[in-house]
């Protein structure tokens, strides 16, 4: 979400500045940032969930002693 926050501004900004040299028209690929925002999403509840359900078939006390 950060990173689409500052992507937006980004955008934002160099909107502003092409403005200034007569650029006046900007498309927006919606389509696009939706798709990044629902893989980022997906990417990252799969990079949570893994590791969580691995170590939830660990045993505690084995899981303590290895390290």
């Amino acid at each position: 979400v950060l990173g689409l926050a500052l992507g937006a501004v980004w955008g934002l900004a160099l909107h502003r500045l092409l403005a200034l040299e007569g650029l006046t028209v900007l498309a927006v690929p919606w389509s696009t940032v939706a798709a990044v925002a629902v893989g980022s999403v997906l990417v990252g509840l799969t990079a949570a969930v893994l590791p969580a359900l691995r170590a939830s078939r660990m045993n505690v006390l084995a899981a303590i002693a290895h390290e």
